[in-house]
């Protein structure tokens, strides 16, 4: 019994990990219609920080003891959240096409699968390569057909910075806090990402939120659903699998988020998106069903 409940808990996680991350997309596009743009992050973190914190104190959560835990957590939630999402937004106000962006931080697995071979001495069989190279083939496909557009420089070398936040998050996060409570644990890291976003949001359009439903509605997906939930759902699959089949999941992102933005925000559906899923599907099931 216990195996198979494992075995289930393995099949659920991807299937709501795919779908609640990608969601961010979708609520962050409708936050941004608004014109939240950097306050929107910004203002999800502390939203996120003072909901999670009363269910870690609601439930006595253990907290670290350690200062360096703190500042290794601290250190995660800046990567993970200020470094990649800032710089996300930043790149994209710059004239980054939003399916470039997309494909370049579709990169991620990769640039992880190969950091954790030496770091955490983690082996990938040739089945698990073929597939992170697969999941990357459909990605560049289901984006195909929106690669167009300029892009400043400046723009580019952003998204480059929020692909290195992602992948070094992911991996410092899977080193330093393996062991932390998750509740506690991720408090402090978004306590660390509101800390740090809010300067940066000063500084490129202020801190105003229009209060309309759209907005507002958009900010509370992002706290709860996106900043709480896709961020633990993230560590749990750090925590049983290697770190290169656990960002492997973010290869669906873009072509799932492709699929919700035709009934949530009335876009079309190219063909390109459909075969570029299921060529990211068969690379996502060769790395999560190969033997290690």
């Amino acid at each position: 019994m216990v195996i198979n409940r494992s075995r289930l808990l393995s099949a659920a996680l991807p299937v709501m990990f795919v779908p609640i991350w990608s969601s961010g997309y979708i609520a962050g596009t409708i936050g941004a219609r608004g014109g939240a743009s950097l306050a929107l992050v910004a203002w999800r973190f502390l939203v996120a920080v003072l909901v999670l914190g009363a269910v870690a104190l609601a439930t006595r959560a253990r907290w670290p003891t350690e200062p360096r835990v703190y500042a290794h957590l601290l250190v995660t939630g800046v990567l993970l959240q200020t470094v990649q999402l800032g710089a996300v937004f930043l790149g994209l106000g710059r004239g980054v096409p939003a399916g470039v962006s997309s494909l370049i931080l579709s990169v991620c697995p990769l640039i992880v699968a190969a950091v954790a071979v030496p770091m955490f001495a983690e082996r990938l069989t040739g089945r698990q390569w073929a597939g992170l190279a697969l999941g990357l083939a459909g990605v560049a496909i289901s984006v195909s057909d929106r690669l167009a557009g300029g892009g400043q420089l400046a723009g580019y070398a952003l998204t480059g910075l929020a692909l290195a936040g992602l992948a070094a998050g992911t991996l410092y996060q899977k080193k330093f806090g393996q062991t932390v409570d998750l509740r506690t644990g991720t408090t402090i890291q978004l306590l660390g990402a509101a800390v740090t976003t809010f300067p940066l949001a000063a500084l490129h359009g202020g801190l105003g939120i229009p209060t309309t439903a759209e907005a507002l509605g958009s900010l509370a997906w992002l706290a709860v659903v996106n900043s709480i939930g896709a961020l633990i759902l993230l560590f749990v699959l750090l925590r049983r699998g290697t770190g290169g089949a656990a960002t492997s999941l973010l290869y669906l992102v873009p072509p799932v988020t492709a699929l919700l933005a035709v009934p949530l925000l009335g876009q079309g559906l190219a063909a390109s998106v459909v075969i570029g899923m299921l060529v990211s599907g068969a690379g996502v099931v060769l790395v999560m069903t190969a033997k290690r």
